[in-house]
């Protein structure tokens, strides 16, 4: 394989007429422009048949049962950094909410740019006001957090030797956005408009929006822990502050106070103590996981493929 070729890696579940859609609208806007591509589509534990167009056009992993949207870009991503030789690889979804009409504006900043890793970031999304909202939220909690600002998704251009690192980071099995900010690696975004389905509704609804979110926290758990922790002891620094004004306005003037205030503030502070100890045993319990194994992309994907399958061989993996 030749390394001018884009590999382009698209998860399916089920989708499969979206598939064939996203084939054709791949064909428009890259091979017009002289921009060969590969396509490999994951197949996330899929009960329907794969069309043979698509298996014509495309190399099938198929996965042993369902990952999930996460878990299936990072073996696939996995699969790539061990199998093929290329100068980039794109992610994007197969249901057409990622366009391939802005894959060239992705490629054009890695050219001038290459050695980052490129998200689309969105400026237009085509959901509901109640998912905007819901978005909206979710991304000031992860601000909140994590100290890190995201505005993007999965559509992103990955030069291959960022790729060949990437798939060493166990982040990106839970929220691959997120895996690629911890990761360290330099990345940027390109402002662009989330496209429409090809077919059928989206499964991003509002249950599965929030399990993203947790993902994405997750991913940054230890710094969660830590941001947590000390929340807590300014809150009850804070607290402890206000009780002793008010003790000593008590003792020391002849000023009114209920007497409720003081049994009030007692009781806060007991609460915030908790919250302080809970906080650092959950920021101890998170370091300490640290020493124990956890899944690497790149040594563990395997386990989780059944086979894979393109129009010249068919070959289960070992």
């Amino acid at each position: 394989m030749s390394l001018t070729d884009l590999i382009i890696v698209s998860p399916v579940y089920n989708d499969w007429d979206c598939a064939e859609e996203l084939i054709g609208e791949l064909d428009k806007s890259l091979i017009a422009q002289g921009i060969r591509y590969h396509l490999v589509l994951v197949d996330d534990g899929s009960q329907m048949a794969i069309p043979q167009f698509v298996l014509d056009r495309s190399i099938i992993i198929q996965l042993v049962r369902n990952m999930g949207h996460q878990k299936a870009i990072a073996i696939g991503l996995a699969y790539v950094a061990m199998h093929f030789d290329s100068n980039r690889v794109v992610v994007m979804d197969s249901d057409g909410e990622d366009r391939p009409s802005d894959i060239p504006s992705l490629l054009s900043k890695a050219v001038s740019d290459p050695d980052k890793i490129w998200f689309a970031q969105r400026r237009k999304r085509q959901e509901s006001n109640a998912f905007k909202f819901l978005y909206f939220f979710y991304k000031l909690a992860f601000k909140t957090l994590t100290g890190y600002l995201i505005t993007f998704g999965n559509f992103v251009l990955i030069p291959m030797d960022k790729l060949k690192r990437l798939v060493y980071v166990t982040e990106i099995w839970n929220h691959f956005p997120g895996g690629i900010i911890r990761s360290k690696l330099p990345y940027d975004s390109v402002p662009i408009d989330r496209g429409s389905r090809y077919k059928g509704q989206s499964k991003m609804n509002t249950v599965s929006l929030i399990q993203h979110g947790l993902s994405s926290i997750t991913v940054n758990m230890d710094i969660v822990a830590v941001r947590m922790l000390v929340f807590s002891f300014v809150l009850m620094s804070l607290t402890s502050v206000i009780l002793f004004v008010i003790f000593g306005i008590r003792i020391f003037t002849d000023l009114a106070i209920p007497g409720w205030t003081s049994e009030i503030g007692i009781g806060l502070v007991i609460i915030l103590v908790l919250a302080f100890f809970f906080s650092l045993l959950l920021t101890f319990t998170i370091l300490s996981s640290r020493i124990q194994h956890t899944f690497i992309p790149a040594k563990d994907y395997q386990t989780f493929i059944y086979r894979v399958i393109n129009k010249e061989y068919v070959t289960k993996e070992e």
